[in-house]
């Protein structure tokens, strides 16, 4: 008889345990208001349909609230005329791994593959990005890396535990290609002389979410960074982050990203697929596309990509492959041609794919071609210099 007791008590105790977990379970959505309201009234608004908030979003018009999944009110809150839209805080993902391979560092300082691949220190002479505010929506940064650290200018933590730490090693690679110093160690990023502005968004496992990623991108704004390298994607539409890209790029902002590692036809990632966004595939040694890199209509320029060795946290380095590789290479261009001239984000843009290499792929798999910082700087000093 007890042993069956035990089971009994067991089952229960075990059901009662999912039950538990279940009601502790917290489920998040962002509610986006019509344009205009004030945030006093968004707050009055959701407080009397008993839904909670839990960080408002101010650059896109909107809140992230925690909601049970059984909630009734979200359902006639949708209906309210004061609603644009309520959606999932959807998850975004890192674009980069490392590849397995040791990076062998050499005594003196390496330009690595892909910035000699791009050419840009070719136009070394002509400018380094001096002056240029490069925000980099990431995994953090590792502040204290000798190759990085006189390049940050600040850094903020947008997740919940307001970590601002590196503890992936991600951010601080894609760093590492944007702006590692010319300092005779280690390697050299294609726009050594920018200011780095770092956003810790995404978390150890290289996880964020819409939500941090809008956080991420406000504060960016509010730092008045002139260039965003954002080396993620999210394969679900969000309105969320479609305003807040809209925003960016409505004050000016050049916008680069990551045009995805699904490696199939049609799949560019989100926010690389927003028009207003630079999408960037990835490239082998060979000028070939790289397997895993993401093609679509959407893909405007395609740089290298496959084993970059870069910058990683605790002051290391290592080699990564992804299209979060291939994107700080068009960040760090981006930056060089702003160092010149102020121009818009759309001429930055015209700039950089007008003066590509065509590789002869399809454009689904290239865009406009393979990054060349070389002639892009040569055309914005035909046009004619003018001090930014």
């Amino acid at each position: 008889m007890i042993p069956y007791v035990l089971l009994y008590c067991s089952l229960l105790l075990g059901t009662a345990g999912a039950v538990r977990k279940k009601k502790s379970r917290k489920k998040y959505k962002i509610v986006g208001f019509k344009p205009g309201v004030e945030v006093l009234e968004t707050r009055n608004i959701l407080e009397s349909y008993g839904i909670k908030i839990k960080k408002q979003l101010p650059l896109v018009d909107a809140c992230l609230c925690e909601v049970r999944p059984s909630a009734v009110n979200l359902q006639k809150l949708s209906e309210d005329p004061i609603i644009d839209f309520i959606e999932d805080d959807y998850i975004a993902t890192i674009q980069g791994v490392p590849t397995g391979k040791v990076f062998i560092r050499r005594q003196r300082q390496e330009i690595p593959w892909g910035v000699k691949k791009v050419a840009a220190q070719s136009a070394w002479n002509a400018c380094r990005g001096e002056g240029v505010r490069v925000g980099i929506i990431d995994t953090g940064i590792d502040l204290s890396h000798p190759d990085l650290k006189d390049n940050i200018k600040d850094v903020c933590g947008v997740l919940d535990c307001k970590n601002i730490i590196d503890d992936n090693g991600h951010g601080t690679h894609v760093a590492g290609t944007i702006a590692a110093l010319d300092n005779d160690i280690g390697v050299v990023g294609v726009a050594p002389n920018v200011e780095i502005y770092a956003v810790k968004a995404f978390d150890k496992n290289g996880r964020g979410s819409i939500s941090t990623i809008v956080e991420a991108l406000n504060w960016c704004l509010e730092k008045k960074v002139h260039v965003v390298n954002m080396s993620f994607g999210v394969k679900n539409r969000s309105f969320a982050l479609r305003r807040a890209i809209e925003k960016l790029h409505k004050n000016n902002v050049v916008l680069v990203a990551a045009a995805g590692n699904m490696g199939k036809e049609d799949s560019v990632l989100y926010p690389a697929k927003y028009p207003e966004v630079i999408a960037v595939a990835a490239s082998n040694r060979n000028d070939e596309p790289a397997n895993f890199s993401s093609s679509g209509p959407e893909v405007d320029i395609i740089a290298p990509g496959v084993d970059i060795p870069s910058t990683h946290k605790n002051g290391g380095y290592k080699l990564m492959s992804g299209t979060s590789m291939a994107t700080p290479h068009v960040t760090g261009a981006a930056a060089l041609v702003l160092s010149l001239t102020r121009m818009s984000a759309e001429d930055v843009k015209s700039v950089l794919m007008n003066t590509a290499r065509d590789l002869g792929l399809p454009k689904e798999k290239q865009g406009a071609g393979l990054l060349d910082v070389s002639k892009a700087v040569s055309n914005i000093k035909k046009l004619g210099r003018h001090e930014p």
